[in-house]
């Protein structure tokens, strides 16, 4: 069997490409383990510096794998809550590790983001979408709640009332609307979807990793904490990112009128 994810690295980018388009990149055992095993390892090494995450051949992710689920309830492996929540346990142990990488995560789908694949999208910093891609939080059309930390991540992109929506009725959000409601930052082409992640990725290698870092950190708990906790948090970070090399090669350059490492356009 072929490896489910092609991983590729250029400059301190890593590229994880999930590469079963067939089974429209579902999250099969092979795919959870091999995403399981590529998060953990990358939430450790100091060398990289972007991550892109994309699907293959006009596919994203469809979510569950619903033939193996099947399967599973024909053998009766599946009898109580028991037999479920070790699998569930075992996709947010790699949803954390994707969802807490201090570098920043483009995610370019093209194509359906179906059910938990929608979850994983919607774990990126940037999500980019073809004008082919589609947005679906479908667990109410086989009985289930919305699962892959959408509870979270998809009230806080929308807004509570456009997500339950979604929730509630299964529908498809298509590319454009995806864009107007905040599901996507941009849509492009599919040819083009893939070098404008790129593009994203290699001009944010050169910022801060520390300051980076932490304000990914603070701004997931900004919806959450009261004011008084935030500018305690901030007051710490900046203890820390302006007493940092980085800071002070930064302003030396201001000084000197050179152009700065990072310059996002």
């Amino acid at each position: 069997m072929s490896d489910p994810i092609r991983i590729t690295r250029t400059d301190g980018v890593v590229q994880i490409e999930m590469t079963e388009p067939k089974s429209r990149n579902a999250l099969s055992d092979a795919m959870r383990d091999a995403l399981h095993d590529t998060f953990h390892g990358l939430s450790t090494d100091a060398q990289v510096k972007a991550v892109i995450f994309t699907g293959s051949e006009g596919v994203f992710c469809a979510g569950g794998d619903l033939k193996k689920m099947l399967e599973n309830h024909k053998a009766g492996l599946v009898s109580g809550a028991e037999d479920i929540i070790p699998r569930m346990k075992h996709l947010h142990s790699w949803m954390k590790k994707l969802r807490d990488l201090p570098v920043p995560v483009i995610v370019a789908v093209d194509g359906p983001a179906y059910g938990a694949g929608l979850g994983l999208a919607l774990t990126g910093d940037i999500i980019l979408a073809s004008d082919r891609a589609s947005f679906n939080a479908s667990f109410c059309k086989v009985g289930a709640v919305p699962d892959g930390n959408l509870f979270y991540s998809l009230p806080r992109m929308v807004g509570l009332q456009r997500a339950r929506e979604m929730f509630y009725t299964g529908r498809t959000v298509h590319a454009p609307e995806a864009k107007e409601i905040g599901i996507c930052m941009e849509v492009t082409s599919p040819e083009a979807l893939l070098p404008r992640a790129q593009e994203i990725a290699a001009q944010m290698t050169q910022t801060s990793r520390t300051a980076f870092g932490l304000t990914k950190a603070i701004s997931a708990r900004s919806l959450e904490l009261d004011s008084d906790t935030l500018l305690d948090m901030e007051a710490q970070a900046q203890s820390i990112c302006l007493t940092s090399a980085y800071h002070k090669d930064a302003i030396d350059r201001f000084t000197r009128k050179e152009a700065p490492r990072f310059n996002f356009k």
